[in-house]
Parts: C-alpha cells; structure tokens; sequence
C-alpha cells in the first residue's frame, strides 16, 4: 500500500460517486471549475461592495439612488458569499481529493492532499484584513456617515461573516500544528473509519466531535464572530446606550468559544482519523 501521498496522485474517483442531484453539472465543471466560478463570485461581491462604497462616498446621487445602491450591496451580501463558498468547498474537494467508497460511519470517504501550514497563514490575514476593515468602515458609516449611513448594517453582516472565516483559519491552523506534532506518530495506517479501536467510547465522541462534523473549527468560528460583535460595540459605546456592556459580554463569550474550540483542535489526534480525510453524514 503506498503513502496517502503518493495515493492522492492517483485518479480522483470523482467520477465514479454516486451524487443523487447535481452530480452531472459538478462534474461538467472539470477539475478547477467549480474554483474559478466559486472565486469568481467572491470576486464580484467584493467589488460590488468597493464600487458601491465609493459611489456613494462621493456623494453624489439622490437618495433614492442611493437606497438602490444599498440593496444591491444586501443581495450581494445575502447571495454571493454563500454560492462562494459551495463552489469553493466543491471545488477543492475535486481538485485535491481522492474519493473513495463507504465507510462503516459514512457513504462517502474522501482523502485529502494535506497544505503546508503556511496556506493556512495565508487565510488568516486574507480573513484578518476585511475583518478589520468592516469593522472600521461599519463604525464610521454609523457615526460619521461616511456613505451616508445606508452600508452600517450591511458591513457589519459582511464583518460577521468574515469574523467567522477569521475564527475558522485560526481553529483550522492549530488543529493541523498540533496534530503534526503530537498525532504525526499516531498516524493511521488504514482507511477512514478503519482505525483498530475505532469502536471504543472516547474515540467515538472525538470522531464525531472534531473529524464528522468538525464542531471544534465551529465553536471558534462562533468564538471569531462574538469577538467581533464585542469589538464593533465597544466603537458604538459613545452612540448606542447599554453599547459597552454589549461589547464586554460578548467578548467574554467569545474567549470562552474560542478558547474551548481551540482546545479541542488539539485533541483531533485522539479521533483516530487522519486530517485531511472526511466521510459524508449519511
């Protein structure tokens, strides 16, 4: 049996997957198209969100224009990102999985090839930036009117979700560290789900807890949002009356899911799984 490696470089068995809707459109898609669409539509959202910001910056237009323009930035915010981020998942899973058959917990196993570390530097500060920056922007649209208060609310959604990208890499960057480290021994010989003592209590809960349904990287993406949330109240405080108080309980929430969502990163080792391999629910 060769490396997983050196497995990845076989054919995917994409092809070969039974997907009861859609599975002709994915795999009309090819290798790298469903990242090109998928990149293709945060692109366009993140430039209608700039050309809007600077159009209405300027000033410039009546009201009820201005209204439009703000809409448009809501559908944008409400329908890209998602899209965005199916074609994204999608897509990666195509291009860097090699798909298997069953498991004894999941009707499809996928195998990853594994990304150095420092991809997943690269997504913190790609996630860091906007984070910041909607943060900045939200506050000032709300006490300075900088584009005359119609984009307060719609950055904040569009720092939420970022903030929750943001938590995500920063669980997902730890998860891998510290299975490097410590699990890199621990490494399992066989298959998903093939692991000697897969059926004992303790590996069954870390299984589901933090290789299934990845609940770890969930609770610090919640931990990035809450954060977030606190910080862009703790801005308003000298606006918004009871604003500080918000700010300090949502902080103190987000450390908490933070702090436990990165513990329990570091004890993906005890799942028996390898990282970079999934399983579907059903």
């Amino acid at each position: 049996m060769g490396t997983r490696d050196e497995a990845t470089d076989a054919p995917s068995g994409f092809d070969e997957v039974p997907i009861p809707v859609g599975g002709g459109f994915w795999r009309a898609l090819g290798r790298n198209g469903a990242l090109v669409v998928g990149y293709g539509l945060l692109a366009l959202h993140v430039g209608v969100m700039v050309v809007v910001a600077s159009v209405l910056a300027g000033d410039r237009l009546t009201h009820a224009a201005e209204s439009r323009l703000a809409s448009l930035t809501l559908w944008s915010t409400v329908l890209l990102p998602l899209l965005a981020l199916c074609f994204i998942s999608i897509g990666e899973l195509i291009r860097r999985a090699r798909w298997g058959g069953a498991s004894s917990h999941g009707s499809v196993t996928v195998t990853m090839r594994l990304l150095p570390v420092r991809w997943n530097l690269v997504w913190i500060v790609l996630a860091g930036v906007p984070a910041w920056l909607t943060l900045d922007l939200s506050v000032r649209d709300a006490t300075h009117y900088d584009f005359g208060g119609h984009l307060e609310g719609i950055l904040a959604v569009n720092g939420v979700l970022v903030a929750g990208v943001l938590g995500a890499a920063v669980g997902a960057l730890v998860k891998k560290v510290a299975w490097l480290r410590r699990g890199r021994s621990r490494r399992p010989e066989g298959g998903v789900g093939e692991a000697p003592d897969a059926d004992t209590r303790g590996r069954r809960f870390w299984r589901s807890f933090g290789f299934r349904w990845r609940f770890d990287i969930w609770l610090c993406a919640f931990g990035g949002v809450a954060l977030w949330t606190g910080g862009w109240a703790f801005r308003l405080a000298d606006e918004l009356s009871g604003a500080r108080e918000a700010g300090w309980g949502f902080a103190a929430v987000g450390v908490v899911l933070l702090a436990v969502g990165l513990w329990a990163t570091t004890q993906f080792w005890r799942s028996g799984e390898h990282l970079a391999s999934a399983e579907s629910a059903a």
